[in-house]
């Protein structure tokens, strides 16, 4: 018999939670079995398998690139499980389907991210929608795991691999924010030397806003900002900038919605560099109507955004 066909969800849990751990006296406490019997149910498996899941030393378990493949799948089948029996309960309470969706900072109140839900739910009133935000690396973990249905957000193609689908959806610039009576705002022109003195609200390292700053900073011969707070939300930041001499970052639309508000100005910098707003979901799960419905609302207002 094929090992698949011995695999139970328990089985599951118990990998998960010895991946997570890398201990096994540790594992079994916290699932209320004996270590012997763990170790041998860890021993089975790997012989079932052909492949060693875990090295053995004396301060715990270091997984093999056999095991970190293992567990995105393991994860995967877990949260559809867990997605199956949110949507019963949802069902059962009047809904239709669930659709979840990941977004980073700016780009969950865009046009294409919010005019899509609205639009999906005229389609389609009794469907339930969750949107999360956070940086790439989150969202993108949490698709991989099945958690999400798409990711939206600053990225490009390289995102994409043997799992995930890639849409590229628009081109977006970042730009600089400040309260409306900071010293460098309403200047005509503004250089990157000019923002040396100011502290920066900043995106956490290695989020694509970062990168876009320090990119600028940096095609500008400046040194890397010096970020005084770091958030990847944008109502703290602005409410921060809007309180102090803090610079922060914003899309391009959303800092020209919001400075049109006279919340916030636009710093009149030079910038150099554009990046692209893509979209991905996973390749093997099922095109449901309400999920084929977004991604196609989600491709029409994307092609009608303003360059």
């Amino acid at each position: 018999m094929d090992w698949t066909q011995r695999l139970r969800i328990r089985q599951l849990h118990v990998l998960a939670e010895l991946y997570n751990t890398r201990n096994m006296s540790r594992t079994a406490a916290r699932l209320n079995m004996t270590q012997p019997a763990l170790s041998k149910w860890l021993a089975e498996l790997e012989s079932d398998l052909g492949v060693t899941l875990f090295e053995r030393h004396a301060k715990g378990l270091i997984p093999t690139p056999f095991s970190d493949m293992l567990i995105v799948h393991a994860k995967a089948i877990l949260s559809e499980i867990n997605r199956t029996q949110q949507d019963m309960a949802l069902m059962a309470a009047g809904a239709i389907g669930h659709l979840a969706l990941g977004a980073t900072p700016g780009v969950a109140a865009s046009k294409v991210v919010a005019g899509s839900i609205v639009a999906l739910r005229l389609r389609f009133p009794d469907v339930f929608i969750t949107l999360s935000e956070g940086v790439l690396q989150d969202m993108v973990q949490r698709l991989r795991e099945g958690q999400l249905d798409y990711v939206i957000g600053r990225m490009d193609a390289r995102v994409s691999c043997n799992a995930l689908a890639y849409d590229a959806l628009y081109e977006e610039s970042i730009r600089v924010i400040a309260a409306t009576n900071h010293p460098l705002a309403g200047k005509a022109e503004v250089s990157w030397a000019d923002t040396r003195p100011y502290g920066w609200i900043g995106m956490p390292k290695g989020s694509h806003l970062r990168d876009e700053l320090d990119f600028e900073l940096a095609a500008a011969f400046e040194p890397s900002g010096r970020v005084c707070v770091e958030t990847s939300s944008v109502l703290p930041t602005l409410a921060i900038v809007r309180q102090s001499e803090l610079l922060g970052l914003a899309s391009a639309r959303v800092a020209a919605v919001f400075s049109g508000w006279g919340v916030i100005s636009v710093l009149a910098l030079p910038y150099a560099g554009r990046s692209g707003v893509g979209m991905l979901s996973r390749k093997e799960a099922e095109l449901t109507p309400i999920r084929r419905a977004f991604r196609e609302g989600v491709l029409a207002a994307a092609a009608q955004m303003p360059p």
